[in-house]
């Protein structure tokens, strides 16, 4: 309805007023027109955003009209009728009020009803204001970024992410996203690849760098925004940190390989007590596949080898305690079970309740077997399965103190096997192992079952007697052992003797503690190997005093050695039958300066037990071999020199390169020189002594057996080794004259035997006319003795040699 304060006009000239007015009421905006402040005119629309009826309008001022939603500035602006505009809020609704001043006085009032576009505008705030909240406070990373590799925006997650302070840093220093941000830059073209092929990428995981240099893993979902036309914006996309994930994942890829590949046997076990997993090791070691276990009861115990509720109190304990382990017999499939060492840990969830148990199994057959022989290799020994040193030693000082709270008597035999070194030499180490090994056998039957035998290293072993009582109780085991040992030894295809020399103390006659015994028990031992019977001692304090001798006579051995203090005497060896100088040997000598002069048969030995022989060895035949070119050089020399050499010596692979050097330094033709040995030697290694024989004849060096008859050896060597000489033992030479004795039958039958295979035969300590005549007699080709002359120095034996080259002299059998 239209409200004008003017009559209505009449026929033609009212309808363009009419016109007007239904125009103006079909406008959607209020339109009103005021004179002098007072509303003359409003349209339709005016009524209705206003609520007010046409009546109420006319005549009234906008100011009053409005003045529930204006405050005093915009009352008086209307009031003033003064150009202006200005929002209202007005029954619920949104409206703009433009004021115009017209001329005359008349204003024009506009009223357009904004509800619709406000009540937009607020949820399009209120859009941004969520948008911004949830961009600024999210935990992943937002950002738009251009496709040349900087950043249009971002929020502060992903600063953080990266490493920024904040936004606007980030957005200003991160220029070059391949460049600064990725590890490997072609990562960022893979990305802006898959965004032109596919518009999105999803879950595109990469390297990157963060701003203090740190690398983390980073996973992007983003998309391209692109304007009407099609064409590329910007990214706009989420970033998350997965570092903590890669790392997770890894371990969880860690834990898998572990779980398949560790050589201990896993099984994961449900809260029920049904088997959920195993690995390939514990279906090894049970020897039963993974599908027969999976889904059914758990059994960690063999059956019959625990007690019934052994299994339910294992896990049980794991349960309340949340860990169980110890040793069990676990099963295995077609097999005896195995002794296995056994955990069952307790896995639970956040409230504490079950989840798994985790029972880890290891066979430990094995490493019980080596505890085992680490023991028995710790009291034993593994060569003859004696008690070794440590625990024979232990026994004898438990029987000690037995015999201290009860009251008795303890014995102790230390044995040394004689020759052993040797065999083990000439035999090989196979053989003497085997020799130590028959030894021990023979020596555990030759006690009780109380006693103890013990093997304290190399051939040495110790026998302790708890309760021997009084008297000679280890005598008496000394003797059976004797007579134990003194059988052969069958070994590499042949007989070996190896007797041993046997030492006794006794507890407390020889002293309080089992070292005290055992020193004094070996020293016995000692004077019973250097004895003449080589048999058994017990021990005497006098023994102490002949073991420092023997100390001392070493040190001063190693001393003279050192500073050449040996001599050379040298005693002719002569023609039975014509009395010529056929040879001579060189015999050791050691003059002592507080001792005068020592023979032989004392230092000798020592220095074989010592070692020095090898030196002192070399010594003598270097010695020999320039007396030797001396005399040759005088015109005075004798056909041949004899030098001795131990079984030690002729061991030596080294002999032949040495003697060879030897001749070589000295100048003495190898023919000159005769090398003797004793039949000991012979009993070696066959095949080897048999080569070293060769190679020293086939230098034209001869070889002669020294001590014929007192070795252990058989005649067979006579047939096979390269000898030249036999020397009959001055002990068989010495009695030859007796006739109630039989030496002058071994001798006529040694002489008998060196003629008959081809030997020169040699009779040694040939003291008297009578006994040179008879070896004569026999046929013995060469004589050596006293009666000849005896061992000369050097000096003195030049001078023999020069008297007896002169012409006419007389022979040996009928020298005075």
């Amino acid at each position: 309805m239209t409200i004008s304060a003017a009559p209505a006009a009449s026929g033609a000239q009212a309808l363009p007023a009419r016109l007007n007015r239904a125009l103006m009421d079909r406008l959607p905006d209020g339109v009103a027109v005021l004179a002098h402040g007072r509303i003359i005119f409003a349209n339709t629309a005016f009524s209705d955003l206003t609520d007010r009826p046409a009546t109420r309008l006319l005549g009234g001022g906008l100011a009053e009209l409005f003045s529930d939603a204006l405050d005093g500035d915009a009352a008086a602006l209307l009031d003033a009728g003064i150009d202006t505009g200005m929002t209202l809020c007005l029954n619920r609704r949104t409206l703009t009020l433009t004021v115009k001043a017209l001329e005359a006085g008349h204003t024009l009032a506009l009223l357009t009803d904004i509800t619709a576009q406000a009540d937009t505008d607020r949820a399009l705030r209120e859009a941004e204001r969520r948008y911004r909240g949830i961009f600024e406070n999210a935990v992943e990373g937002i950002y738009q970024s251009t496709a040349r590799g900087d950043y249009v925006d971002v929020n502060p997650a992903l600063a953080r992410i990266y490493g920024y302070g904040d936004a606007e840093t980030l957005k200003r220093e991160l220029t070059d996203i391949a460049g600064q941000l990725y590890v490997d830059p072609a990562a960022r073209q893979r990305f802006k690849d898959l965004m032109e092929r596919h518009g999105v990428v999803t879950e595109f995981e990469a390297l990157i760098r963060r701003k203090d240099g740190r690398v983390i893993w980073i996973t992007e979902n983003a998309r391209c925004v692109r304007d009407e036309a099609g064409r590329l914006l910007y990214y706009e996309g989420t970033v998350e940190d997965i570092t903590a994930r890669k790392h997770a994942e890894a371990e969880i890829r860690m834990l898998a390989k572990v779980f398949e590949s560790v050589a201990e046997g896993i099984l994961l076990v449900d809260a029920d007590l049904m088997v959920r997993e195993v690995n390939p090791a514990y279906a090894r070691i049970t020897g039963t596949a993974a599908e027969d276990l999976i889904g059914r009861p758990a059994h960690l115990l063999a059956p019959g080898f625990h007690e019934k509720a052994t299994e339910h109190d294992i896990w049980t304990t794991a349960r309340d305690t949340g860990h169980w382990r110890g040793e069990v017999w676990s099963e295995r499939a077609g097999d005896r079970p195995f002794l296995s060492d056994l955990s069952v840990t307790t896995v639970r969830d956040e409230t504490g309740a079950v989840l798994r148990f985790v029972a880890a199994v290891t066979d430990i057959t094995r490493r019980k077997e080596d505890e085992e022989r680490i023991r028995f290799q710790a009291n034993y020994d593994t060569l003859t399965r004696l008690p070794n040193r440590h625990l024979i030693t232990d026994r004898l000082e438990q029987a000690i103190l037995r015999a201290e709270r009860c009251g008795g008597r303890v014995g102790v035999l230390f044995l040394d096997l004689d020759r052993f070194k040797y065999i083990n030499d000439s035999y090989g180490h196979a053989a003497g192992d085997e020799l130590l090994k028959l030894a021990a056998r023979r020596l555990r039957h030759c006690v009780r079952m109380s006693d103890g035998v013990g093997r304290l290293g190399g051939d040495e072993f110790m026998i302790v007697l708890p309760e021997c009582g009084p008297g000679n109780t280890g005598a008496y085991i000394a003797e059976k052992v004797l007579y134990s040992l003194s059988e052969p030894f069958a070994i590499a295809g042949t007989e070996l003797f190896s007797v041993p020399s046997i030492g006794i103390s006794y507890w407390p006659d020889h002293g309080e503690t089992a070292h005290d015994l055992i020193r004094r028990a070996d020293l016995a031992m000692y004077h019973a190997k250097r004895g003449d019977e080589r048999r058994y001692a017990t021990y005497l304090p006098s023994m102490e005093e002949q073991s420092l001798a023997v100390l001392n006579m070493e040190n001063d051995l190693r001393l003279a050695l050192a500073a050449g203090a040996f001599e050379l005497h040298f005693q002719p060896k002569v023609s039975a039958e014509t009395g010529d100088v056929m040879g001579a040997e060189a015999l050791i000598r050691w003059p002592h300066p507080e001792r005068g002069m020592i023979s032989p048969m004392d230092f000798i030995p020592l220095a074989e037990e010592s070692g020095l022989i090898m030196p002192l060895g070399r010594w003598i035949l270097r010695d020999a071999c320039r007396r030797m070119v001396a005399w040759r050089a005088q015109g005075i020399a004798p056909p041949s020199l004899s030098v001795n050499v131990s079984p030690r010596q002729f061991a030596d692979p080294s002999l032949t390169e040495t003697i060879e050097r030897t001749l070589e330094e000295t100048g003495l033709p190898p023919e000159c020189l005769d090398i003797e040995i004793t039949e000991s030697v012979t009993s070696g290694d066959v095949e080897r002594v048999i080569s070293t024989m060769a190679a020293l004849k086939a230098m034209g060096i001869t070889l002669s057996v020294d001590d014929f008859g007192t070795g252990y050896s058989s005649l067979n060597y006579l047939k096979r080794f390269p000898i030249d000489t036999l020397k009959i033992d001055q002990s068989f030479v010495r009695d030859l004259m007796d006739t109630k004795g039989k030496d002058a039958a071994i001798c006529a039958t040694v002489v008998a035997l060196g003629n008959n295979l081809g030997f020169t035969v040699v009779a040694e300590g040939v003291e008297t006319a009578d006994q040179a005549r008879f070896l004569y007699e026999k046929g013995c080709h060469m004589l050596q003795g006293y009666w000849i002359s005896r061992p000369l120095p050097a000096a003195a034996f030049t001078a023999w040699l020069a008297e007896m080259s002169e012409p006419e002299q007389p022979a040996a059998l009928t020298a005075g």
